[in-house]
């Protein structure tokens, strides 16, 4: 679909048409619940049946018939997570491959014949027309008008007086940033970028120091103290073709070289190192995202460049992951946030000889939209809790707002059990992090929406959370908060003066619906890269 630039984009993930696929991998499963064996109890009596009980009876057939196709792969999925009209003009028509009662087809499918290899659709109808018919009215008809977002944008005062806007002094245009990441060392920004698919290396005031070509599009990195790691994604768009590539910036006497690490992987996402089998050798975890085929896995360093891949997850939909000790054995451990269908959160408890033993923390529906996660402890009780956020909105034209949308504290109560504490609604809610800002001794929140309601609600954006004690949070943003599109973030020291700085990355072609003055003013204007300077650390600042 795109050779050389993508121009439409949806950085770590856009939900696939999997997540309500009623039972894609269910195959040769021998449960074959049809409506004309159904046990309609006292509805045959026709003189005793009324409007109402009638629709009643059609629901209760339609919903277990769905109990019986649609959680094989993932959560039942409930109508009033979407509006009617996308139920029956959007998600369920697609859903008829997924079932096998249409034949995909290259029109709808553009990598048709590496999904049929696969076997990724039935072979053969999972159902009757009847029994599919009543799945399909059993949603319509319970599904609700509209969904009501309770967003009150009254509530996210306008005015950042910790903070001072400085766009980037270099952008390209358009924007398509996909990653940034502020260096607190070197006092730079790495940005990424779709279009020129390399890095570029901006100071303090947004200004080009470096460029460095990768030949694909970054949208994870980690650094060691050798080398710049990219994961590279290949596709934006939903696709199977196998792009993806880990790549590496080696830092040598001459700049960076370039190395490819990996190659034709499915869409690539995330990486994080750790040494899992305790050799002594760097490894690292990888999110192999894809589409409908992907997976999550651990690369065994074997030295000179060379890993060995052992599969964890052999699923798609793997968002970021971290590393860290979950369970207090003295051995690493890999969290990975996972997407699509399963829109889970497991942890992977390592034993220090690369074997690892597999936890499900969460689980949500299918039409969750997870974005991003990062640790953080916000109760200082010494364990990691969990900062997580949903709000993808891209696999549907009309977007509808979803109140279940938005960033949630998840806090670890121990021996891998983790509670959600707090909940803060965001249209759109892409990326969370959590620092310090003001060291008063709590943490913090910065989050943007890469699809905010820009119509009713356009302070949502970005939302900076101050901690007020007791996980009780006070909601404000900037003034120029719709000057870009905001798809990445991250929080650093940028100028060295000991308060952490916020970078903002803005990606602005999307095929969802935005108002036409802000697409005219992104593309000539909007910046690539948006920093938000900590005024906390200059001698003459003032507590706000």
């Amino acid at each position: 679909m795109r050779p050389k630039v993508p121009l439409i984009v949806a950085v770590t993930k856009m939900i696939s048409l999997r997540n309500f696929a009623f039972g894609v991998l269910l195959g040769g499963a021998s449960m074959l619940w049809e409506v004309e064996g159904a046990d309609t109890s006292g509805s045959r009596d026709a003189n005793k049946t009324t409007p109402d009980s009638s629709r009643r009876q059609a629901n209760a057939t339609g919903r277990i018939a769905a109990q019986s196709y649609c959680q094989t792969c993932h959560l039942l999925p409930e109508p009033d997570l979407l509006d009617k009209k996308t139920w029956r003009d959007e998600l369920l028509p697609k859903m008829r491959y997924f079932t096998g009662m249409s034949p995909p087809s290259t029109n709808y499918f553009q990598d048709l014949d590496i999904l049929l290899k696969a076997d990724v659709f039935p072979k053969a109808p999972m159902m009757t027309e009847a029994t599919w018919e009543a799945i399909v009215n059993y949603y319509v008809s319970a599904a609700p008008e509209k969904l009501v977002s309770p967003q009150d944008q009254s509530q996210i005062a306008v005015g950042l007086k910790q903070f001072t806007v400085v766009p980037a002094r270099f952008r390209r245009a358009p924007p398509h940033t996909t990653l940034v990441r502020i260096d607190p060392v070197r006092h730079v920004v790495v940005m990424g970028d779709a279009q020129s698919q390399g890095v570029d290396f901006l100071d303090e005031r947004g200004a080009l120091v470096s460029s460095a070509p990768l030949g694909n599009i970054p949208v994870g990195m980690t650094e060691t103290q050798r080398a710049f790691y990219f994961a590279a994604i290949g596709h934006f768009f939903p696709r199977e073709e196998p792009r993806g590539q880990v790549l590496m910036l080696e830092k040598v006497d001459e700049g960076l070289r370039r190395e490819v690490i990996l190659s034709n992987l499915p869409r690539t996402t995330d990486l994080k190192f750790g040494d899992f089998n305790e050799d002594g050798r760097e490894d690292f975890a990888l999110c192999v995202y894809g589409n409908f085929i992907g997976r999550f896995s651990w690369f065994e360093n074997k030295g000179g460049n060379q890993y060995e891949e052992h599969v964890l997850l052999d699923k798609p939909g793997a968002l970021n992951c971290a590393v860290y000790d979950f369970n207090q054995d003295g051995h690493q451990d890999v969290a990975v946030l996972v997407a699509q269908a399963l829109e889970s959160m497991f942890i992977f408890t390592g034993d220090g000889k690369g074997h690892f033993t597999k936890h499900l923390i969460f689980q949500k529906q299918p039409s969750w939209g997870h974005s991003g996660f990062e640790l953080a402890d916000f109760n200082k009780d010494g364990l990691m809790d969990l900062l997580v956020t949903n709000g993808d909105n891209a696999d549907f034209s009309t977007a509808p707002t979803k109140p279940y949308h938005g960033i949630r504290i998840y806090l670890n109560r121990g021996n891998l059990r983790f509670e959600e504490a707090w909940f803060f609604h965001l249209n759109g809610a892409y990326k969370a992090v959590a620092r310090d800002f003001d060291k008063d001794g709590d943490l913090d929140i910065a989050a943007v929406s890469f699809f905010p309601d820009y119509d009713r609600s356009p302070r949502e954006s970005f939302v900076y959370l101050e901690n007020r004690g007791g996980l009780q949070f006070t909601a404000s943003t900037f003034r120029e908060c719709i000057s870009g599109r905001w798809l990445t973030m991250d929080a650093g020291d940028l100028d060295g003066d000991g308060y952490d700085d916020l970078a903002l990355g803005s990606l602005v072609k999307m095929p969802t619906p935005v108002p036409e003055f802000l697409k005219k003013t992104w593309d000539e204007t909007g910046p690539s890269v948006l920093i938000l300077k900590n005024n906390l650390g200059k001698p003459d600042s003032k507590s706000h």
